[in-house]
């Protein structure tokens, strides 16, 4: 989006031709999730009123995101805990105020903020695994935490994420939208009487 913002001219118009960091589009989903999914459900609310979501038939469909996290860049649990270290004393070492923040103490909270969730995601990642052998080998990203390798349609295993949709057949609206860690079967279409590929 943020690119988009130096082309587009619809997004040029959104944003009054200014450019917008994307670390502030970042902040402004992260900071008001809750307006955004209560508006997303009051626009669905009117679309349903005015009998353009009827929801009779709605259609799920997905497909596979890489993630910018190189394979190079999964860590085990012992250099992630190093990492993790050192990005709290970095922290800790340049100060909180953060009413004053310069971008060199921002990147390092950031840091610490991707290796805390790394750390979680490991955790999570071990909890899956069947066996002592796996959980000891369990890898996660320090750039892209959440990512999971997946088969890819070209062949091979990459980091990436599931994007899914799902659209009222009728007149083609998104009712739905998701992302996800599994590589799940894509296109299944669900209706009254059920299921069906």
């Amino acid at each position: 989006m943020a690119r988009r913002c130096t082309f587009d001219p619809a997004f040029q118009g959104l944003c009054g031709r200014a450019e917008i960091n994307y670390h502030t589009l970042s902040d402004f989903r992260v900071a008001h999730d809750a307006a955004l999914q209560e508006l997303f459900a009051q626009v669905l609310g009117v679309l349903s009123a005015e009998g353009l979501v009827t929801l009779e038939r709605v259609m799920h469909d997905g497909t596979k995101i890489k993630a910018w996290a190189g394979a190079g860049r999964f860590r085990r649990e012992e250099r992630l805990r190093a990492h993790l270290e050192a990005a709290r004393a970095q922290v800790a070492a340049m100060g909180d105020s953060r009413a004053e923040e310069s971008p060199r103490q921002r990147a390092g909270r950031e840091r610490q903020a991707r290796l805390e969730q790394a750390q979680a995601e490991l955790e999570q990642i071990r909890a899956v695994k069947t066996g002592a052998a796996e959980a000891a080998q369990a890898r996660v990203s320090l750039t892209d935490p959440q990512a999971r390798g997946m088969k890819q349609p070209e062949g091979g295993y990459a980091p990436s994420y599931k994007v899914q949709l799902s659209t009222d057949a009728a007149h083609r609206v998104i009712v739905g939208a998701g992302v996800s860690q599994g590589g799940g079967v894509c296109g299944l279409s669900v209706s009254g009487a059920g299921l069906s590929a």
